[in-house]
């Protein structure tokens, strides 16, 4: 009975990741320790307005990359601390990341596409 339960709890921590469109060019981004939600984001060309919060119990950072190279880069964000950053976006894919210590590989990252 205890191993069922604790299947059944494993198999709904699936991996799938939230999508969001950002609309009207805005789009709400959370930082936690150690994912942003959403996870995927798509937006149009031109201006996008992230709105971003650390609702983790460190700090983070919100940073864009395209084809390797850096595109935007947001300052930390204490706990609590929510920041606007405006960025004007080409069609392309984008990865977006936490740039401190090794939170990128511990799962801070995810994907902007912009179409």
């Amino acid at each position: 009975m205890l191993a069922a339960s604790a299947l059944a709890l494993w198999a709904g921590c699936g991996s799938e990741e939230r999508t969001a469109r950002a609309e009207g060019g805005r789009v709400a981004v959370a930082l936690d320790d150690y994912a942003f939600d959403p996870q995927a984001i798509s937006a149009r060309p031109g201006r996008v307005n992230f709105a971003l919060s650390n609702r983790g119990r460190v700090a983070h950072s919100f940073r864009l990359r395209r084809e390797g190279r850096p595109v935007a880069q947001v300052p930390s964000l204490l706990p609590g601390d929510t920041e606007t950053a405006a960025i004007t976006l080409r069609r392309g894919n984008y990865r977006i990341f936490c740039a401190l210590a090794n939170h990128e590989e511990l799962g801070m990252y995810g994907s902007l596409s912009v179409r």
